[in-house]
């Protein structure tokens, strides 16, 4: 009898172990999200290893590796990457998330590549932790955190620069894009370094307010100007569409897009509060960025404007210690 019983304990500890097993090999093939999918306008698909066709897309929906991002005509998405990188995908697009790694061994860094087959993006990658390139049918762009657009028509590719550094590769040759610069329409045999120039526009945002004052607690209205301007001699572009704002400053009202009229011209009124104590993130300068929301403006520059906080700061106590001295206390 007692060995009946232990031949059926052996028999259920090997069911369930191989259980265990068919349960820890099945979660091991679980891919990790890398990115999500947001600010979603219009018709967009994603296609997947399991879905050739593609399946719609939703708001807030989980990215992984493999997937390819599609967008139809009068369509756009973004796309933040868990390093707080983000993407903007234009109309009639299509993008490939080849793939994203965290090195998470010693100092935390992402690996990326990507590849755009066609459309336009524009792209804001984190500084310092990721290395990112993307591929075109035209050429290989290095990305080393900067604020940048791309488009991809036909064999044509047009890069443009507005801040940090890239690095473009067709097969004739490779060179850097600084700041303020671009490379328009070329091919792969295209020679870069002749047709590397300045950026010939830009999105000014004008303000006559650049310092905050937050002593009396109240918040602070600032009415911002926005237009594009002819980056040589500061004329104004007549040229109408939408924008986006981003900023670094959580506790402000700002509508998230503005329409510039048919004379690229907008005036906004923004209203700001004090600064949250405990935003670890934020030491005391509010950067308000602005980008054309829309394919054919990669010769606009970004917009950027700076405020200062007036007297930002922790307050600070001093305590006195009899053997150390004095200590200071956040």
């Amino acid at each position: 009898m007692s060995r009946f019983f232990s031949l059926k304990y052996l028999i259920i500890i090997f069911i369930l172990t191989c259980d265990s097993q068919e349960f820890l090999s099945a979660n091991s093939r679980i891919p990790d999200v890398i990115a999500t999918l947001i600010n979603l306008e219009g018709t967009v698909k994603v296609k997947t290893k399991e879905s050739q066709r593609g399946e719609y897309a939703r708001e807030g929906m989980l990215l992984f590796n493999g997937n390819k991002i599609l967008t139809s005509s009068n369509s756009k998405t973004s796309i933040l990457y868990r390093d707080g990188s983000r993407i903007r995908l234009f109309q009639n697009s299509k993008l490939i998330l080849n793939f994203s790694e965290e090195k998470i061994k010693g100092k935390r860094n992402f690996n990326k590549l990507l590849t755009l087959n066609e459309g336009s993006i524009r792209g804001r990658f984190r500084k310092g932790i990721q290395r990112t390139k993307i591929r075109t049918p035209t050429a290989i762009i290095g990305i080393k955190g900067t604020s940048f657009r791309i488009s991809e028509k036909k064999n044509i590719t047009t890069v443009s620069l507005t801040e940090g550094q890239l690095e473009v590769s067709n097969l004739l040759e490779k060179v850097v894009i600084n700041t303020g610069q671009w490379l328009h329409k070329f091919n792969p045999y295209s020679n870069l370094s002749k047709i590397l120039a300045p950026l010939p526009k830009i999105l000014s945002l004008k303000t006559n307010v650049f310092e905050i004052n937050f002593k009396d607690g109240n918040s602070k209205q600032v009415e911002l100007i926005i237009q594009i301007q002819n980056t040589t001699n500061e004329k104004s572009i007549k040229r109408s569409g939408y924008l986006v704002f981003e900023s670094n400053y959580k506790n402000m009202n700002i509508p998230r897009r503005v329409f510039l009229n048919e004379d690229g011209f907008a005036k906004i009124l923004i209203v700001i509060m004090p600064p949250i104590i405990d935003d670890q993130e934020f030491f005391g300068l509010i950067n308000i960025r602005a980008y054309m929301d829309d394919e054919g403006f990669d010769d606009v520059a970004e917009g950027l404007l700076v405020l200062k906080i007036k007297d930002f700061g922790k307050k600070r106590t001093l305590l006195l210690h009899p053997d150390i001295g004095v200590l200071e206390k956040k």
